[in-house]
């Protein structure tokens, strides 16, 4: 069951250990936000709410709005809307992608604009699995599989141990009005074929394998903190010259490191999967573009330059 008595306490030790912050909660009107926002109002935090309107689902959108605007209303909160309009999504290409970017971008806006701290979302456990199965079947690295940061660029994910069905049993014991998104139901995305399929037959199997998953979890991150720093480490053991945009890499240093690191050093280039072991491999001479990076492989260097 969600702690009462420690979300204050654990909430401040995300922020820094300071309880004069002040918080933007993303509210969609779902019992995973409505909840986190119930744990605000009880705990007496000073925090605003912030709720996108996409209008996908015609007037069920338009509900999920009035919740939140209730909400806010009989709790004396400032209220901040974004409303997409048809011809912003006339423009969009990854759903996804482009439903993320567009709050964020919403939300940072708010944190300047009201001279807020911390920007908190309500992810929870069932999430940070569905992350995991996601990361493990792109060959994302241990730091991919270590879990969602529970505090990233302003960001704070307070309820990381909480389980989906602790959420609507505090819900429902609280009595917190929130709504069900319809479009969670189906299996058009990947993340929802993993929760209405996978994780219910792994739950079928091992009764307590949430709870193992996050003592695993935490394993994983323990490791990948230390990981991290020797990558860190390394990188600065490597680097001949340059600043963040552009900088050479001592390729012959490199190579001679253990081949997980050398994985996770291309890695930080933004390549994945096959196109490490190509970069690794190559000869004098070739090229490579990623996401982030282009790199020009010569005898004994790596030239590295950041993309726009």
């Amino acid at each position: 069951m969600v702690d009462f008595n420690n979300f204050k306490k654990n909430l401040i030790e995300l922020a820094g250990n300071n309880p004069s912050k002040k918080f933007l909660l993303a509210v969609s009107g779902g019992a995973d936000s409505m909840v986190l926002s119930s744990l605000f109002e009880i705990n007496h935090l000073k925090f605003e709410i912030a709720h996108v309107n996409y209008h996908f689902r015609g007037e069920d959108s338009n509900l999920d709005q009035k919740l939140v605007e209730k909400f806010c209303s009989e709790n004396n909160l400032k209220f901040h809307l974004r409303d997409i309009s048809d011809d912003e999504k006339s423009n969009m290409k990854s759903l996804q992608n482009w439903a993320r970017e567009i709050r964020y971008e919403f939300f940072f806006n708010i944190l300047e604009k009201e001279n807020l701290d911390y920007i908190v979302t309500a992810h929870h456990l069932n999430d940070e699995l569905e992350t995991f199965f996601i990361n493990l079947s792109r060959g994302s690295g241990i730091k991919g599989l270590s879990g969602i940061p529970k505090n990233e660029n302003r960001i704070l994910r307070p309820l990381l141990n909480v389980s989906k069905n602790e959420i609507y049993d505090f819900a429902k014991e609280n009595n917190i009005d929130y709504r069900e998104d319809i479009s969670n139901k189906k299996d058009d995305y990947q993340r929802n074929k993993i929760r209405h399929h996978l994780t219910p037959k792994l739950l079928e199997i091992f009764p307590n394998f949430l709870n193992q998953f996050q003592e695993s979890l935490s394993y994983l991150n323990s490791a990948n903190q230390f990981f991290q720093e020797e990558i860190q480490k390394t990188f600065e053991e490597i680097l001949i010259s340059g600043d963040e945009k552009e900088f050479v890499l001592d390729k012959e240093k490199l190579l001679k490191k253990h081949k997980t690191i050398i994985v996770e050093i291309i890695r930080k280039l933004g390549f994945t999967g096959i196109e490490i072991e190509k970069v690794i491999s190559s000869e004098n001479g070739k090229f490579f573009r990623s996401n982030s990076h282009e790199i020009s492989i010569k005898r004994t260097e790596i030239y590295c330059k950041k993309r726009n």
